[in-house]
């Protein structure tokens, strides 16, 4: 008798069945898992954040003041950024150690939103000491304040900044925080690195270590700075000089634009701005047209902030620019969060 040796095998019609359950499947999976990774992001920033505004509440507490956004502690020292003076209150002592022009150069995973699509892969941005104008649409201009050595063209990136109005030039003292401090804004979440195709400054980065002591250049400011002296009101309402270091896309910081005089919104009036940003973050915006000294939020729902008291939460992109402006200005008397 004749067995049939033929083993029974797949059918066309079978397998291509068996391919369309695997790529319903596959469909079905892929934004759950895409939902896993967004949460874990989110819940990564906020906790980055947490640690930041934690350690700026343990260096004021030490040391009765918080750092400057670039500058001396209390006038004198050692010059360096907001982050820079906060690097041994997040275990970054060995980093600190090496002062200020070499520490710039260090990627630091507490300042690396893990979402932030600007981020470069190794967490730093080579700076050329020609780099595109911040005063112009053409032409090229040095960035490179007199403290560092424009040799190591190597700085270390950042998804969050600090809020200028409250660190300013000298520090605060977070107790004097006249609108509260859970109503009052310190960092936020912001673009590592940011471009658009019109406007000055036309491109930036968030450089965690980047800045320059304005009593350096005096000049930039009118009227002049007296030796010694720290821009006050006469000089905010006067605004700097388009070319000067202070106004460039390169520093770690938000809530400051180089307008003195009154910008009129349906909020200000004819209030001068005294270069205080009055506007929200923009949501999610393509990289490429994303505007340098602005905040910018990772998620297009919303934006984590960090508030002086040491909370930190999440603002929806429902947010309105007055209640914006009132979180990121300490004295004004808002007393309205963000919402």
């Amino acid at each position: 008798m004749v067995r049939n040796s033929r083993s029974k095998g797949f059918t066309l019609i079978e397998l291509l069945v068996v391919i369309a359950i695997i790529a319903v499947l596959i469909g079905l999976l892929l934004p759950a898992v895409q939902k896993v990774r967004e949460a874990a992001a989110r819940s990564q920033s906020q906790n980055n954040l947490k640690q930041i505004a934690l350690a700026t509440r343990s260096f004021e507490a030490n040391h009765e003041t918080t750092p400057p956004i670039f500058g001396q502690l209390r006038g004198s020292g050692t010059s360096g950024s907001v982050f820079y003076h906060l690097l041994p209150h997040f275990e970054q002592s060995a980093v600190y150690n090496l002062g200020p022009d070499a520490a710039r150069a260090q990627p630091l995973k507490v300042l690396r939103h893990p979402a932030d699509r600007t981020m470069t892969g190794d967490g730093v941005f080579d700076l050329p000491t020609a780099a595109p104008s911040w005063a112009a649409s053409t032409g090229t201009a040095n960035p490179y304040p007199a403290w560092a050595n424009s040799a190591n063209t190597t700085w270390g990136l950042s998804s969050y900044s600090a809020n200028w109005q409250v660190f300013g030039d000298q520090g605060a003292r977070l107790t004097k925080i006249q609108d509260g401090l859970s109503n009052t804004i310190i960092f936020n979440e912001k673009y590592a690195v940011a471009t658009r195709p019109s406007g000055n400054p036309m491109f930036g980065a968030t450089l965690w270590g980047y800045g320059v002591d304005p009593r350096t250049i005096p000049n930039d400011f009118t009227p002049a700075l007296a030796v010694g002296q720290y821009p006050g009101d006469a000089q905010w309402a006067n605004g700097l000089a388009a070319t000067s270091l202070y106004v460039n896309g390169y520093w770690p910081r938000t809530g400051f634009v180089n307008k003195g005089g009154p910008v009129t919104t349906a909020w200000t009036g004819t209030a001068p701005w005294m270069c205080r940003c009055m506007l929200r973050p923009e949501f999610a915006p393509p990289p490429n047209n994303a505007h340098c000294l602005k905040s910018q939020s990772i998620s297009s729902s919303g934006i984590h902030v960090a508030f002086a008291d040491g909370s930190v939460r999440f603002i929806s992109s429902g947010v309105s620019d007055p209640n914006w402006s009132a979180g990121e200005t300490p004295a004004d008397g808002e007393v309205i969060a963000p919402d």
